[in-house]
């Protein structure tokens, strides 16, 4: 019999927040600097790169782009430090802008937290907080495992076992939403929780390479992930083929 499900904890780039404006901002400074630092790359080739990165497993997504324009390691080495710099100087309003929630997720999160307790698993900046500040919503979460503050990063089920340990939860009694097939699903279920893929978003082609990354759930708006969620048919590890919403 499967166990009750008591906590959902949410992925918070591309699941809260909207990821697209992060992803432009980081491919734009890319491209800039390989153009600065000599890289022949014309517009379309790097946006027919960009579309391929986003649907691969990639643990360094940005390094890879630089990669595949370089391939050349003193240079690929010149051009990631010249854009860790660059990324590292964002003001905190400059970030604000580009981190926005999607829509109707504070209305499902109020709803979500008289039924469950939530929590945070994001590989986020610190500042971070000081967005889910902004919008009201940080005191509904009552574990925050932001991998800038833990020194852990997704997929690394460490960082998963951490959040677990805080809820003082076990994994069958906990549910994780996310984006990513990689970063989310593959480590949430092979501990044994039930997963949620909100197919949404730059991730939204990743294929899935083997049923370890096959999600319980698959939605593809907030709207049928509100729906999912708080239906009375969304079940700990639901049974037979994926589910989709």
């Amino acid at each position: 019999m499967a166990a009750e499900l008591k906590w959902l904890f949410f992925d918070v780039g591309g699941t809260l927040f909207d990821d697209e404006p992060v992803y432009h901002h980081q491919e734009q400074a890319v491209f800039e600097l390989l153009g600065k630092f000599g890289c022949d790359v014309t517009e379309k080739e790097f946006a027919t790169a960009v579309r391929s990165a986003r649907r691969h497993y990639l643990p360094r997504y940005i390094h890879h782009l630089i990669w595949i324009f370089t391939e050349e390691l003193e240079l690929f080495e010149k051009v990631a430090l010249a854009y860790e710099k660059k990324v590292n100087k964002t003001s905190y309003p400059a970030y604000r802008q580009l981190v926005q929630l999607l829509p109707g997720i504070k209305d499902m999160l109020l709803d979500l937290s008289q039924r469950y307790a939530l929590g945070i698993i994001g590989n986020q900046p610190a500042m971070v907080r000081q967005r889910l500040e902004e919008e009201g919503i940080i005191d509904l979460f009552h574990v925050h495992a932001i991998s800038q503050e833990m020194s852990l990063f997704k997929p690394d089920l460490r960082f998963f076992q951490s959040a677990l340990a805080m809820a003082h939860c076990a994994p069958d009694e906990a549910a994780m939403i996310g984006d990513r097939l990689d970063n989310d699903v593959h480590p949430a279920k092979a501990l044994g929780m039930t997963t949620v893929r909100l197919k949404i978003g730059p991730h939204r082609h990743q294929p899935v390479l083997s049923p370890e990354f096959l999600p319980h759930y698959t939605v593809k708006s907030t709207h049928a992930l509100a729906k999912l969620l708080l239906s009375k048919d969304f079940k700990a590890q639901c049974k037979g083929p994926m589910s989709v919403w």
